[in-house]
């Protein structure tokens, strides 16, 4: 930090580079400039990965951001919360989330949603990015499940998670996280956006049948509406 505050003091690579930030990292292949590379893991063999590495990185962000060298629009337009999508960023990840929640939201974006991205891609410890991505998706986003249920080609992030870590791994996860309460019909959210994978969520929530909704409606009245919705006869 200090070395950028002082490249903004005399002009490194002019006025909207911020001291050297915005510059492209010397012999990086994906040309990445210095706010992503602090955001990422670090990949080369043999390279620092322990979580000590993590938070002095969390806390080298910490203050660029208060020193106003990185501003929250970074985190939309450099993916920031999609580089810290690893269990060793965990300390990176959780400082982009609290600032900026929006970017865990299906919102209009050059990103691919987060959760979709986590069990999308072919990294390692899949499980456990998706499961960070889900836990912080229910602190912000409770009312959304930690957008669950999040479509991406018509394909929810739940059935997603089920075809790629297998339907027991998924749930073992998704229980974890949003944990059996009234605050947290699943089986509710089921019906009305994933209906075909209420049978094998509801194995898992037994009790979740007796629950009522935001609007005091028992399941088998969701269902009642959403099938006159979609034009079924019950």
């Amino acid at each position: 930090p200090s070395m950028a505050r002082e490249g903004c003091r005399l002009g490194v690579g002019g006025e909207e580079n911020r001291g050297g930030l915005l510059t492209v990292v010397p012999n990086d292949e994906n040309n990445n400039n210095t706010i992503k590379w602090l955001s990422q893991r670090f990949s080369l063999s043999g390279g620092p990965s322990s979580d000590e590495w993590d938070r002095k990185r969390a806390q080298v962000l910490e203050k660029l951001r208060d020193l106003n060298l990185l501003k929250k629009a970074d985190i939309e337009e450099y993916g920031l919360v999609h580089d810290a999508l690893h269990p060793k960023c965990k300390s990176r990840f959780n400082f982009f989330t609290s600032w900026d929640p929006a970017a865990l939201e299906a919102r209009y974006s050059q990103w691919l949603v987060p959760i979709h991205h986590a069990i999308g891609s072919d990294r390692e410890e899949k499980e456990k990015v998706f499961e960070m991505v889900l836990k912080a998706g229910m602190e912000y986003f409770p009312e959304r499940l930690g957008f669950l249920f999040c479509k991406k080609d018509g394909i929810s992030a739940c059935k997603k998670a089920f075809d790629e870590i297998g339907v027991d791994k998924a749930m073992k996860i998704i229980r974890t996280c949003i944990p059996p309460s009234d605050d947290h019909p699943i089986l509710h959210h089921a019906i009305r956006h994933a209906p075909d994978l209420e049978n094998d969520i509801a194995q898992y929530y037994p009790d979740a049948v007796f629950l009522r909704d935001s609007n005091n409606h028992i399941l088998s009245q969701v269902e009642f509406y959403m099938n006159l919705r979609r034009g079924r006869r019950t």
